[in-house]
């Protein structure tokens, strides 16, 4: 057995684990997205993305624990583009776990589906995430005011991004 982080394709029997991350109030925060969304929902969601050419999504474990969830969102294959976005189990956060993760799903989308640039939006208040997103090498390409709507308050987003050509020089 390794503890190196490993990814694998999500599948049906993942729903519940990924169902207990989004039901988490403290990860979606992070996530801007509905914390409250039903398991037949994601059910659902699931079974429609499987046509769906312009994700792709992983589950991240480690000694076959299941870790995190993780994916590449709006891939567009003519301007060779995509989303990155990844959520952590609370329990297994800050253990290095988010940079290992980032790094392989960047691998992957470089190296397998050959884009040449890799997006993701941040909460401009989530500093550990910002660090872990530069420590890999993107760098913040510019801020969107008022993005997020989270916990009563408009927050500011930033938009971060990391090119092909600069993860190979790191």
């Amino acid at each position: 057995m390794t503890d190196k982080l490993q990814i694998r394709t999500v599948e049906k029997h993942d729903l519940d684990f990924i169902h207990k991350m989004r039901k988490n109030n403290d990860i979606m925060q992070y996530w801007c997205g509905e914390p409250y969304t039903t398991k037949e929902k994601i059910l659902k969601d699931y079974e429609d993305r499987q046509t769906d050419d312009s994700i792709r999504e992983f589950i991240i474990y480690q000694n076959d624990e299941k870790i995190g969830y993780t994916a590449l969102f709006n891939l567009n294959f003519r301007h060779r583009t995509g989303t990155f976005g990844i959520m952590l189990d609370p329990y297994h956060q800050g253990n290095g776990h988010a940079a290992d993760s980032t790094r392989l799903i960047v691998e992957y989308g470089f190296n397998l589906l050959n884009l040449n640039k890799i997006n993701l939006d941040v909460v401009d208040y989530n500093k550990k995430a910002i660090h872990v997103y530069e420590k890999v090498g993107f760098q913040i390409e510019g801020e969107k005011k008022q993005q997020y709507y989270i916990n009563g308050k408009y927050v500011n987003g930033l938009l971060m991004a990391l090119l092909k050509e600069d993860y190979k020089s790191i």
